[in-house]
């Protein structure tokens, strides 16, 4: 049982983001300039392969599967998956992350690992590097903006690269934090404007960040089998309300146990395993979720020990506390297509 306890505090610390808290600044370097883009070179080349995480032909997915995963029952379907990862650009004077952050970084390791699996394997996954704007730019938003669109750019041109390289396919926008902010801009700004795409487009996953039920011209997810929608959730102990976070009614929220929109909580019978920071699945039925105002509030067992290491906010475990669930759904739900 210690090692649980360990594990979950690790799990909320080390899941695909800094352990530092964002909110410390005094603890690491942020941007001491204002935002200037002479420091930004060229757009980035997506023809060449360092500037991508994950590339279906050249990467392997079982190097990002959890060690413990048995794919016996995986079926692969031609179906494209567009990955943004989040934030990891949390130390540095510059706004933007520049192209040698992308070499052997482990915190994106991390993404591919905890978040960007859920899809190898039975998809063809693509995860692009950018130059993603720094933690910093949430608060200082006037030179944030300006990096936001620097990265979103880079997005962009990536994603124009993936269209290229699966021109006719359904495809899946997937993306958590700081890339779920670049997913909904992506969606309003450009594949909603070519219909052809817009049908292409059979899941997105938004996750982590607060979306408008009517932000983006897509419908929200109501049921585990439905396609040409959206999901999104964000999750938090229970009874939590964030003082830095949006929530309410209007803020789209899937229960990433049972794929309900309704407040509901879910059985641990439902809740197939956490995927823990050694890569390996654990813990089936250990958690229960509800929806409430556009919030998923998490329940772990009601014990001393898990009452002393519970946190508020399990946003950089939005993947790991339902890795299986995510997978299996996602496999019920490309059978409709």
């Amino acid at each position: 049982m210690k090692s649980l306890f360990s594990g979950l505090i690790i799990l909320t610390l080390l899941s695909c983001n800094s352990s530092k808290n964002i909110g410390d600044y005094w603890n690491y370097n942020i941007p001491n300039k204002d935002f200037t883009d002479s420091i930004i070179s060229l757009p980035l080349d997506y023809g060449n392969s360092k500037n991508w995480m994950f590339y279906a032909d050249n990467n392997n997915p079982k190097e990002i599967l959890p060690k413990n995963y048995k794919n016996e029952n995986d079926s692969f379907h031609d179906v494209s998956v567009f990955y943004i990862h989040p934030t990891t650009l949390y130390d540095g004077t510059n706004w933007n992350a520049d192209t040698s952050f992308f070499r052997n970084n482990k915190l994106l390791r991390l993404c591919l690992e905890n978040q960007a699996s859920v899809f190898a394997g039975i998809t063809k996954l693509y995860a692009p590097h950018y130059r993603e704007m720094h933690i910093y730019s949430y608060t200082d938003t006037v030179n944030g903006y300006k990096a936001f669109d620097v990265a979103y750019q880079d997005v962009l041109e990536a994603f124009k690269h993936f269209i290229n390289k699966n021109p006719t396919n359904p495809i899946v926008i997937a993306s958590h934090s700081q890339g779920t902010n670049h997913a909904v801009r992506l969606i309003n700004d450009y594949i909603s404007l070519d219909e052809s795409l817009k049908e292409r487009l059979v899941l997105s996953y938004l996750i982590g960040m607060d979306v408008n039920k009517n932000e983006i011209p897509i419908e929200v997810c109501k049921n585990a089998y439905e396609t040409n929608c959206f999901l999104s959730w964000r999750s938090f102990n229970e009874s939590y309300y964030p003082r830095k976070w949006r929530y309410g009614n209007n803020i789209a929220s899937v229960n990433p146990i049972t794929f309900d929109t309704d407040s509901i909580w879910s059985g641990k019978n439902k809740h197939m395993g956490v995927l823990m920071p050694n890569q390996k699945i654990r813990f089936k039925k250990t958690i229960t979720a509800s929806n409430h105002l556009g919030m998923v509030w998490v329940k772990f067992p009601n014990n001393i020990i898990f009452n002393k290491f519970k946190s508020n906010n399990y946003h950089r475990a939005d993947f790991n506390l339902y890795w299986m669930n995510m997978r299996e759904n996602l496999k019920l739900r490309l059978k409709q297509l």
